[in-house]
């Protein structure tokens, strides 16, 4: 059905993720970015089995049904997040490709945003080889039950865009700063809430500006496992649930990677739980250097030589594992002298021990961690 508003005549596109193969992906791909394009949100359906879904909520469920209604001024709404760390039936969602290619095409490329991409000194359209990095920005279970977004129990935050969450102004800047992700964890419907849209409002001018309020919406009805997707600059709103059941959905957000995450990914994701992730999902959280030396830790390393190491710990001297050079460097935490070396084992070894004695378990994980790392340090003067 297509809608004429004051941003012209639009559509609410939706693609068949179930009918892609390895010959028509390329093709998927370009529909789904033009549709992004033109009308700033497309819904992809069947991107993943409705068991998918089903499992992602039974991890989640204990979370939900511990978390109260109403935070944030949501009324009748469970918001709950850190997915990732939660809820190993998320990654599918956070990293499908599909989405990961349509993202990197609107933020890395800034297909959408024409000569946008400028690092060192060079402007022009993304590439590959130039283009900006990006990384998730939220994750989060969104739980409405029946009058949840009602008069009776309203909503504070209605029609909106997002990103304007930044404290700098970036209307002008000519960027697409994220992209947000509504996955259908169970059927979205008219009757139930389906978010509403207004078509084409990621093309306003100023692209933050206030006509797009006063447009029609469309709601995006989708089967359970299908996801809508739209820019940061498209405005968007929950609608109020008025049937018997509760609505459930998963927003998943990505945004440029020098920008700071709405959720912060690394507490929500702490080092102990994220060296379990594959690879790339620990990139994606955030876990890498996304430029130069944007996010090193400590002693110059990036994170994957630092904190997603099983030992190491900023309190530990010497727990980065460079290498020292036996004729400058020096002296290092673990003594030449052999009976200075056991002495400082033996000591450290006790006070581990007095630790699990005390039930003081943080300390006497630390004090683990300064064995390994005393182990492994080269003995330097």
């Amino acid at each position: 059905m297509q809608v004429t508003n004051v941003f012209g005549t639009h559509e609410l596109c939706r693609l068949d993720y179930a009918s892609v193969s390895p010959d028509s992906e390329a093709r998927f791909d370009a529909d789904a970015l033009a549709a992004m394009d033109r009308h700033g949100f497309v819904v992809i359906e069947n991107a993943v089995p409705p068991s998918i879904c089903d499992q992602l909520v039974t991890e989640m469920r204990p979370y939900i049904d511990a978390t109260p209604h109403g935070l944030h001024g949501l009324g009748g709404t469970r918001r709950v997040g850190a997915l990732i760390a939660r809820s190993p039936a998320s990654h599918n969602m956070a990293a499908h490709p599909a989405i990961l290619r349509l993202v990197r095409s609107i933020l890395s490329e800034q297909k959408l945003s024409g000569n946008a991409v400028a690092i060192g000194g060079e402007r022009g359209p993304g590439r590959k080889g130039f283009r900006y990095p990006f990384q998730l920005h939220l994750t989060q279970i969104i739980d409405v039950g029946p009058g949840g977004g009602s008069d009776e129990r309203p909503h504070a935050l209605g029609l909106h865009r997002a990103n304007g969450m930044w404290i700098h102004d970036f209307q002008e800047a000519g960027l697409d700063l994220q992209v947000e992700v509504m996955w259908a964890l169970s059927d979205f419907t008219a009757e139930n809430g389906a978010t509403h849209v207004v078509l084409g409002s990621h093309r306003d001018e100023p692209r933050g500006g206030p006509r797009a309020y006063g447009e029609p919406t469309v709601q995006a009805t989708m089967p359970q496992g299908s996801v809508l997707v739209w820019t940061g600059w498209s405005v968007h709103g929950a609608g109020a649930n008025r049937s018997d059941a509760r609505r459930v959905g998963m927003n998943i957000n990505y945004a440029l990677a020098f920008l700071a995450q709405e959720e912060n990914q690394l507490l929500a994701c702490p080092p102990e739980l994220a060296r379990e992730l594959p690879i790339e999902l620990q990139r994606l959280i955030g876990y890498r250097q996304p430029a130069g030396s944007l996010n090193y830790v400590a002693e110059c390393q990036a994170p994957a030589d630092s904190v997603l190491k099983p030992d190491f710990d900023v309190l530990i001297p010497g727990a980065h594992g460079h290498t020292l050079d036996p004729g400058f460097d020096g002296p290092s935490f673990a003594p030449v002298d052999q009976t200075q070396f056991e002495a400082k084992l033996t000591a450290l070894e006790n006070e581990k021990r007095e630790a699990i004695a005390r039930d003081d378990l943080e300390s006497a994980l630390r004090l683990k961690k300064t064995i390994s790392v005393l182990k492994r340090t080269p003995r330097v003067e």
